[in-house]
Order: structure tokens, then sequence, then C-alpha cells
């Protein structure tokens, strides 16, 4: 007869938590990481993050526009 051990549903659970807190982790810090660059980015050309925030706009508006 054969035995498979399987763990405990409790730890599994545990695993399954600890990979959700470290993606978790992972894209706070990207997003953290892109907000820095974005930052710089605006502080350093200001007229071009401007002008291609009103184009961004203008795109996001035709598309629900037409939705």
């Amino acid at each position: 007869m054969t035995e498979t051990r399987r763990e405990p549903l409790h730890t599994t659970a545990a695993g399954v938590v600890d990979d959700a807190q470290a993606q978790v982790r992972r894209v706070t810090e990207n997003l953290t990481d892109y907000d820095r660059r974005l930052r710089e980015f605006v502080q350093a050309q200001p007229l071009t993050a401007l002008l291609g925030a009103v184009v961004a706009g203008y795109v996001v508006a035709r598309v629900f526009r037409r939705v």
C-alpha cells in the first residue's frame, strides 16, 4: 500500500499568502520607481509632459465618446 504525504491545508494557505505578499511588495516597489522616474521627467521637461497629458486626455475622451 502506497501512502502519499500531503502538506496540511494551513501550510499551503500560508504559502499562498506569502506569495501574494511578495507580489504586492514587488508591485509597490515598481510603482514607487515609476512614480519617481515620472516626477523626474516632469521636472526636466515640463512642457513636453503637459503636451503629452493633453494629447492623452484627448485620446481617452475620444475613446470613451465612442463607447
